[in-house]
């Protein structure tokens, strides 16, 4: 399987590029790095330019389709894998666990989407696609409707929502499922940090 990490966000609620803010000495992107390590036969960066991750050791693709949010990200990554399945998470979630990660990878083929629902939502950037999801991502993409969760709507696509009692015993505070969007959610990942 391969491991994408969607690293084009402008971070404009936010107002920093929040890919490279440093948490507990590491970068957003190098925390994420850091729970893909030994899970995954390749991990590739998307993002809307190579240069910034050149020298993270990884493979980096850029948007085949330009300025299309999470889901030209996941499309690009989908389109460049060399497996047949990715699992994908999103830039900006410093605390992904390896565990909650492979709760999904042991899920995996149980769908052509297979999404956690955790705390009342689906979690888009912590599942697994299969190319099987291609057509669709792009005339979605081509269509410019951008909401990953109307992918799982698609007819001829087999959905696997994985409940929440399936992370509780790894990620009883599902953190894992955490993003950066705005100056509060920062301040929430230095308190879990200093914890």
């Amino acid at each position: 399987m391969t491991g994408l990490i969607i690293a084009g966000g402008k971070s404009i609620r936010l107002g920093q590029d929040k890919r490279f803010m440093k948490l507990g000495g590491r970068t957003c992107v190098e925390r994420v790095l850091d729970a893909y390590d030994r899970l995954f036969d390749e991990v590739l960066i998307v993002a809307d330019s190579a240069d910034a991750f050149r020298s993270m050791g990884v493979r980096v693709v850029v948007d085949v389709i330009p300025g299309r949010a999470a889901m030209g990200g996941l499309y690009t990554g989908l389109y460049y894998a060399k497996c047949q399945r990715v699992f994908a998470a999103a830039a900006d979630m410093p605390f992904i666990s390896p565990a909650a990660i492979r709760v999904v990878l042991a899920a995996a083929e149980l769908g052509d989407i297979v999404i956690p629902e955790v705390q009342g939502k689906l979690h888009p950037m912590h599942a697994a696609y299969s190319k099987a999801c291609l057509p669709a991502l792009r005339e979605l993409v081509e269509t410019d409707e951008l909401k990953i969760q109307d992918l799982a709507r698609r007819p001829g696509l087999i959905v696997h929502r994985l409940p929440e009692p399936a992370f509780q015993a790894v990620e009883p505070q599902f953190r894992s499922f955490f993003n950066i969007n705005t100056p509060e959610d920062l301040a929430q990942a230095r308190a879990w940090i200093e914890e």
